[in-house]
């Protein structure tokens, strides 16, 4: 059984505490030893994935793990490293702008998560577009029993606080076309994830989003 191994914790408290390059370099063993080990899980959890989402199935995990460095040009923040592994797995890749399914690896705040995060403005106007003028299917997807028991909503963040330009106020689903993403998340604690079922867990949560997942690739596409 593929599973997440103390490793990758390890690695995450070290380099909350040592957000250095010198440290980084002295110990890049340690974070390549956690890096493997999160790219078997990635490879078992495409796998997994595939099995209920075809269009993820020719993915490699190692093209769906972001960087560990930080982009720091624009920030005040200059922490040279991230505290946490991410693994995005959609169609055509983690860069396609595409819907999909996300691990977030952090101490205690690991997330599950999936749908569409931050699409580009032509890409949210379609989304909108969509919501406005044939509404049922999202509602009934976000409606559905299971997926807001295991859900809740969607992340409010960033949602506007008036509806967007040329769209009235008492449209029955206004605060759907308000969000600026579509994602949907279920924390997960450490000890859940070094569990030796965390990978069923993974692929049965995200068999959950698949309704919304693919309901945005469809939008996108179209």
């Amino acid at each position: 059984m593929t599973q997440i191994l103390p490793v990758v914790f390890d690695f995450l408290t070290e380099i909350e505490n040592n957000n250095n390059r010198e440290w980084f370099g002295r110990n890049k063993n340690l974070y390549e030893s956690a890096l493997t080990n999160v790219q078997n899980f990635g490879t078992a959890l495409i796998e997994g994935i595939s099995s209920f989402d075809a269009s993820v199935g020719d993915q490699e995990a190692k093209k769906c793990i972001f960087r560990i460095y930080r982009d720091v040009r624009f920030s005040s923040d200059k922490r040279p490293y991230k505290t946490h592994f991410g693994l995005y797995i959609a169609p055509n890749g983690k860069q396609s702008g595409n819907a999909g399914y996300y691990l977030h690896i952090q101490n205690d705040m690991s997330v599950l998560a999936g749908g569409l995060w931050s699409p580009e403005n032509k890409v949210l106007k379609k989304i909108r577009e969509e919501i406005y003028y044939s509404p049922e299917e999202l509602v009934q997807i976000i409606e559905n029993k299971e997926f807001t028991s295991a859900f809740g909503g969607f992340m409010d963040n960033d949602s506007l606080k008036k509806p967007p330009k040329n769209y009235p106020a008492d449209f029955q689903y206004v605060n759907l076309l308000k969000y600026r993403h579509f994602c949907v998340e279920k924390q997960v604690a450490n000890s859940e994830i070094l569990a030796p079922n965390f990978l069923t867990k993974c692929i049965k949560t995200f068999k959950l989003m698949l309704p919304l997942v693919a309901y945005m690739n469809e939008v996108i596409k179209n």
